[in-house]
């Protein structure tokens, strides 16, 4: 932070002192912002008490990752979380000379006010909607319609937008009719307070692939096992570590897969990234993908899909191998080819490690975001 720095205040929905998620995701964010800036106020717009509870009720659903995306998306918590946002801002007054709100899960100029407001997402509903299939859009058609309202007026309405990726951004600039000018592509970092040591190179031949996906089918979770399944024909030695929070069906092929309960626990997944020596995502849905980073800080080549955006974060052929998206036979041949060749592993896991000190660290994010904070703060 320097001398007379802007006065900034983070919004949020999470708790990044004590909830794991929110500090693992968006701690180390501030926290670069903060040495940047004069960060005060970080506040939850998160719904409590018995707001929390109604909310939950009225979004009921059996499957559990629906009702999980129905409470964090829909309608009336989303004005119900832009109040308090709101309310919070106005509260501040002239303490604050600018607003970072992290993802659009509100409004917060709700009840409009001359701060300006800073957007940074990974994320829209417009994206989501378009694949229904992944499971991640919770909206009816008529609800779809009310909510890209919202977005679009709280995107119009921010001073600038940053997102993690070009793919966001073009949504933004084409679904909601955001100028280009206000949007900027900055990136993400990798969510350790310090890159692990660099890794020593592999020597080790027998293939050790993990996948780290709590939604287990939007991140192609059932398209990797019948993939392992086929690679592993050639290569009977190769193990998968499958961590998920989602059940997995008794009919997937587990031969050779030891499957991982889901978990924040950072000690307990760096063992993992430790023992792996190759990464794999072969999502149908994603609009950034943070474990990609945390894999490649461990110098883990990385296999992928060549859609939405995981192409901005691994380099084909240079970190790691893109394939086409739901294609079992060319994600079964990817493994077959790092499976195989050690050499090959280490030289895609250097270049991954490379990548990630030069472009993927929150303070390089933050450095993109400034000019734009210090520009809409003027009278620093």
């Amino acid at each position: 932070m320097t001398k007379n720095s802007p006065r900034l205040a983070g919004l949020l929905a999470g708790d990044i002192h004590n909830q794991p998620d929110a500090k693992i995701k968006y701690g180390l964010f501030f926290e670069a912002l903060a040495r940047q800036f004069t960060l005060g106020d970080i506040y939850d717009a998160s719904l409590y008490g018995m707001k929390r509870y109604w909310n939950a009720a009225k979004v009921f659903h059996p499957n559990l990752n629906t009702w999980r995306n129905r409470y964090m998306q829909n309608i009336p918590a989303f004005r119900s979380r832009s109040r308090l946002a709101s309310a919070r801002i106005h509260s501040l007054g002239e303490k604050v000379d600018a607003i970072i709100q992290v993802n659009l899960l509100f409004d917060s100029n709700w009840k409009a006010s001359k701060v300006p407001k800073f957007i940074y997402t990974d994320y829209t509903a417009t994206l989501s909607s378009r694949r229904p299939e992944a499971g991640r859009s919770p909206f009816s058609p008529h609800q779809f319609k009310e909510y890209f309202r919202l977005e679009k007026r709280a995107y119009a309405q921010a001073t600038h937008i940053f997102t993690r990726g070009k793919f966001v951004r073009e949504s933004l600039i084409l679904d909601y009719d955001i100028s280009p000018d206000k949007v900027k592509a900055v990136g993400g970092g990798v969510n350790f307070a310090s890159l692990p040591k660099s890794t020593k190179e592999n020597t080790e031949n027998t293939p050790i692939m993990l996948f780290i996906g709590r939604d287990f089918y939007r991140k192609g979770g059932d398209l990797l096992l019948h993939a392992f399944a086929e690679a592993r024909k050639e290569y009977p030695k190769a193990k998968l570590l499958l961590m998920t929070r989602d059940a997995v069906a008794e009919d997937l092929p587990l031969e050779g897969v030891e499957l991982l309960p889901s978990a924040w626990d950072r000690e307990k997944l760096k063992g993992y990234f430790r023992q792996a020596n190759l990464f794999i995502l072969p999502s149908r849905l994603e609009t950034w993908g943070d474990v990609l980073l945390e894999a490649m800080a461990y110098s883990l080549p990385c296999i992928g899909v060549n859609e939405g955006a995981i192409p901005e974060i691994i380099k084909n052929n240079e970190t790691g191998i893109l394939v086409e998206s739901e294609n079992i036979e060319a994600l079964s041949a990817a493994m077959k080819t790092l499976f195989g060749n050690t050499a090959l592993r280490n030289q895609y896991g250097r270049a991954a490690r490379q990548r990630i000190e030069d472009f993927f660290t929150w303070d390089h994010v933050i450095q993109l975001m400034k000019p734009d904070i210090l520009k809409a703060t003027t009278h620093f």
